[in-house]
């Protein structure tokens, strides 16, 4: 599949899960060693790893960029309070590598730290399972790192924070309160902690790095310096992250913050935003690692580059209840000469579709697109497409990358308030909005608010910037002060992270994600919730709009030539970086088949994977086919074993008569066949892919109505083939994996012709 250059590779936990190496390991609750990153029943010199890469490149060949994302955890919301650190499930455990001929003892090892080390934070668990994996060891990551490499793919690395606290929050989340203090700044600084460069050590016989800090010094600069370090053991990175979506954090104003802010010494505005300091600080000391170990940075052919990934919601500045503006907080951070990219979290909405007929964007589909901006608001709903009004519509989700929610207009009010009966009437259980969005009342931008619409992007890149607030001259929220430092067409844009859910309505609100224990879980505005096992509501399955949305994304600013290029040879957009969330080094389908061992397997279906979907996807067939038309054949596959088991089933009636007799019919006149047909193997690896071939062949047809054909063994003499269903045709596509990938078979019935 060309529309897929990058992607991030999760699931950033797991001791070894990134490993090119054999492990097993044993917790102290367990009586043996257990393989732990060879879940798909390789050989010992074919990890879990392996294989998984082998299907990304299997199934997106134009992939050309790997972003490994690592998680060290946090435990508070509260930045004077958060610790940031790593863990393993295996505290006070063992582990052990495969050397090639033998198993021999080895250690999870970070910064430091292994298993055994005391005054490690435990990783919470829920009854017998752990809520996450363990922080990837120092030496897998490396391996990782240095086999994508080798397989000439870039690799950016991005290190994660996941919150390990009630509710598990999203990271943005972690702010303070009250700010415009002394005590905000403190509160920063505890977060950030004081390690300093020449407190590691890199150990390239071991492949880890040590610190001659404190232990348990849990703090974000000893997370981001460590890994620094770890990524010149590798042989460098092409692009290093120092975090992402730290909404809160950059938010929290030191006591110098005022309206106008302050002038640095090239009459620029600035303003006092303590973290995003830290985050200059930052990319400073990593460059100075980076120099000092000759990855110089390369910005013509991209290596050894560093940036921030910034949310979507304020990569162009912030507001602050009670203030009435916003302010480019970031353009400090952008400008600064040791940040080489713009680079964000692009998860904008693409569709403001509702139920029943699909709302205001059907009713002005086909009217005339705004000519300039700011639009009026009789123009600003305005589409200019022609055809039929779907959500399913290339071209209507390219008319909202650049338009629509967020750039010609925007909501004043838009929460999700989770599942409900739909307010339109269905009898349908959606996730509901409410204000704006549930009556669909947009609201309209007004002359130089650019900055307020984050789909902007061609705006924000070409030119300089000022904090857009009201100053009680009675002209509401416009431009004042002095521009920020942001220099226009300085430096390229990219998409650290771009995605659907695969969910129904998912490019509504690309941004959200169903996970039952997290408080963040939800899914797209609108979209629907069907009734499961138990009474429960799942999110209804769609990925062939979340499929559509990627190529929209691709072919808008990568070959429909909207991408611009400056005097100086500058790209507003990087290509190179664009990364879809996200492929798994888990391989599909032990995961998410195994939801015993792996705890966000159930998180799959409506989840952003990748993996198991993107390459499958058929097209719907038609019910009936065409006059003339024949039914599709199901596939010959070489995995398949010899025998095939047909077996009849018939239909008998009776009649009970006065006399006692009773008379028996046939209800037909031909018998149902149940036609179970064994795989011996089922391969995933060019030039051998029956596997995938299997599952494009199911995702397409289950829960149609339309049969397809297998033939009839010669010696029933029935000539031609058989007419069929499978036999559950309700289920889902996991579902069926998971009865596959049990009983290595698949059950057919057949049908009457229609």
């Amino acid at each position: 599949m060309a529309y897929i250059l990058g992607v991030n590779l999760l699931p950033s936990t797991g001791e070894f899960t990134y490993d090119s190496v054999a492990y097993q390991g044993q917790r102290i609750t367990e009586p043996a060693m257990l393989a732990i990153n060879a879940y798909a029943g390789q050989p010992l010199n074919r990890t879990d790893f392996d294989l998984a890469i082998d299907q990304l490149e299997s199934a997106f060949p134009a992939c050309v960029t790997v972003a490994v994302v690592v998680s060290w955890f946090g435990n508070s919301t509260d930045a004077s309070k958060c610790q940031i650190y790593p863990s393993t499930t295996y505290i006070g455990g063992s582990f052990q590598k495969w050397s090639g001929t033998a198993w021999i003892s080895d250690m999870w090892r970070c910064s430091s730290l292994t298993q055994a080390s005391p005054g490690l934070v435990p990783i919470s668990s829920s009854g017998r399972s752990f809520n996450y994996g363990g922080t990837p060891s120092d030496q897998s990551i490396v391996r990782c790192i240095q086999d994508l490499k080798a397989r000439g793919l870039r690799v950016v690395f991005y290190p994660f924070i996941l919150m390990d606290a009630t509710g598990f929050p999203w990271r943005g989340r972690i702010t303070y309160a009250p700010d415009i203090s002394a005590d905000a700044t403190s509160a920063v600084n505890a977060f950030l902690g004081s390690a300093a460069a020449l407190q590691f050590t890199r150990d390239a016989t071991n492949l880890t790095v040590s610190y001659a800090g404190s232990l348990t010094d849990f703090t974000y600069r000893r997370m981001i310096l460590h890994y620094a370090n770890l990524c010149v053991i590798a042989g460098g990175v092409d692009l290093f992250l120092l975090g992402s979506e730290l909404r809160g954090l950059e938010a929290i104003r030191g006591p110098a913050w005022t309206k106008t802010g302050a002038t640095d010494s090239a009459g620029n505005a600035i303003w006092d935003y303590p973290f995003v300091q830290g985050l200059i600080q930052l990319s400073d000391d990593v460059r100075e690692i980076f120099d000092a170990a000759s990855l110089n940075k390369d910005t013509g052919g991209l290596h050894n580059l560093i940036s921030y990934a910034a949310d979507w919601s304020a990569w162009m500045g912030c507001q602050h209840p009670g203030e009435n503006g916003q302010w480019p907080h970031l353009d400090q951070l952008y400008a600064h000469s040791n940040v080489d990219l713009v680079c964000f979290d692009n998860y904008l909405p693409l569709s403001d579709w509702t139920t029943g007929t699909g709302g205001v964007d059907v009713l002005n589909w086909s009217d005339a697109k705004p000519s300039s901006w700011p639009p009026s608001t009789v123009a600003m709903n305005g589409l200019g497409l022609t055809g039929t009004p779907t959500i399913y519509s290339k071209d209507y989700l390219k008319a909202n990358i650049e338009g629509g929610e967020k750039f010609n207009w925007f909501y004043r009010d838009s929460n999700n308030l989770g599942r409900g009966l739909d307010p339109n009437g269905s009898d349908l259980m959606v996730s509901l909005p409410e204000g704006d969005r549930l009556a669909q009342n947009r609201q309209p931008y007004y002359a130089n608010q650019q900055l307020l619409a984050n789909k902007q992007l061609r705006w924000w890149w070409n030119n300089s910037h000022q904090a857009v607030y009201d100053d009680g001259d009675g002209g509401g929220w416009q431009p004042h002060g002095l521009t920020t430092e942001w220099i226009a067409e300085s430096k390229p844009v990219t998409f650290t992270e771009y995605g659907f859910p695969s969910c129904d309505r998912c490019a509504n609100q690309p941004n959200v994600f169903f996970s039952a224990k997290s408080s963040e879980s939800a899914t797209p505005f609108w979209s629907v919730w069907d009734p499961a096992d138990g009474g429960v509501y799942l999110p209804r399955r769609d990925q062939s709009l979340a499929s559509l949305a990627l190529q929209a994304i691709y072919e808008y600013w990568v070959t429909d030539g909207n991408n611009q290029i400056s005097s100086a040879g500058v790209k507003m957009i990087e290509p190179t970086f664009m990364s879809v969330w996200n492929w798994d080094a888990r391989p599909f389908p032990v995961f998410p088949i195994m939801e015993n061992v792996w705890s966000d397997a159930g998180n799959w279906p409506a989840g952003n994977w990748l993996s198991g979907k993107g390459p499958f996807i058929a097209p719907p067939i038609a019910d009936p086919p065409p006059p003339g038309g024949a039914y599709p054949a199901f596939p010959a596959l070489a995995g398949r074993g010899w025998s095939v088991h047909y077996k009849p089933q018939f239909s008998t009636g009776s009649v009970e008569h006065a006399s006692g007799r009773q008379s028996r019919f046939a209800r037909m006149s031909a018998p149902i066949f149940q036609i179970a047909i064994a795989f011996d193997l089922l391969r995933m690896d060019e030039p051998y892919t029956e596997l995938q071939a299997l599952i494009g062949f199911v995702e397409g047809r289950l829960g149609q109505s339309s049969p397809f054909t297998f033939p009839a063994p010669v010696e029933l003499g029935l000539g031609s083939p058989f007419l069929c269903r499978f036999a559950d045709d309700q289920e889902d596509l996991e579902q069926f994996m998971t009865r596959l990938w049990q009983a290595q078979s698949v059950t057919l019935r057949t049908v009457k012709g229609e």
